[in-house]
């Protein structure tokens, strides 16, 4: 089977660029056991100036795979993630990406930007970031490596938390290549936007953590691969997953 490491892979791309230290206290996570006892990957958490967590997740199911409901139930080996929180002191979106390693090569994925802001009460930061990505959101959007999902066949849109350089895909282990550059290509806006945010008041920081916060309750106990991941790892482990996340 082909190999894809988005986790490791996005971390050496924004450590060229920020300089990030291990987080303590999460020593437990780093050597994942699923419910039944076997191994099951690691989750290793960083800092760094302005960033309050860089989250690497790499989740490994056991060899005869595990089915995904929502993938008609096609076989998942592992699942992998990678995620940048900032500080919420700082205009800074957070930006994630993960996806689905599949036991017959297939590997499906997504990533956003997730803002604890208003983009449509902010024209100028819109203007200024996501407005030039736009072209590259294109080109990606409609790579021939990559097979579109489209947004009205997986979610209701909310303005909340569903930005306008959201993709989700579909591809295959052996374009694992093109999935890197887009990542790259994520990371650069990302850190563009993080050299220049200036930090903002207390009143900013806590409106910012509201919205976030109340986006991650809401998916704990509705997105469908948490469920299966609860499943898998078991109540105790999955909490300390998401607690690493949020």
């Amino acid at each position: 089977m082909d190999r894809i490491s988005l986790p490791q892979t996005c971390f050496d791309i924004l450590s060229k660029e920020v300089a990030l230290e291990r987080v303590t206290g999460f020593e437990d996570l780093e050597h994942l056991k699923l419910a039944n006892g076997e191994d099951g990957g690691s989750i290793q958490i960083y800092k760094g100036e302005k960033i309050e967590k860089v989250t690497m997740v790499e989740f490994e199911f056991n060899r005869e795979g595990v089915p995904l409901p929502h993938l008609k139930n096609e076989l998942a080996l592992g699942a992998q993630l990678f995620q940048i929180v900032p500080d919420f002191s700082y205009k800074i979106p957070i930006w994630g990406i993960n996806g689905n390693i599949m036991k017959n090569g297939d590997f499906g994925f997504d990533t956003d930007f997730s803002f604890g802001f208003d983009l449509v009460m902010d024209y100028e930061f819109t203007m200024r970031y996501l407005d030039p990505f736009n072209a590259v959101y294109k080109k990606y959007w409609n790579h021939p490596d990559f097979k579109r999902v489209h947004l009205d066949d997986t979610t209701t849109w909310v303005r909340s938390y569903i930005s306008p350089v959201f993709i989700i895909v579909e591809t295959t282990l052996d374009k694992a290549n093109t999935v890197y550059d887009l990542c790259s290509e994520f990371i650069k806006l990302w850190v563009r936007i993080w050299k220049e945010a200036e930090r903002k008041d207390e009143a900013f920081k806590e409106a910012q953590k509201r919205r976030i916060l109340s986006q991650y309750s809401g998916m704990k106990d509705t997105d469908r691969m948490a469920m299966i991941l609860k499943k898998i790892y078991g109540e105790g482990t999955f909490s300390k997953f998401f607690k690493a996340m949020s």
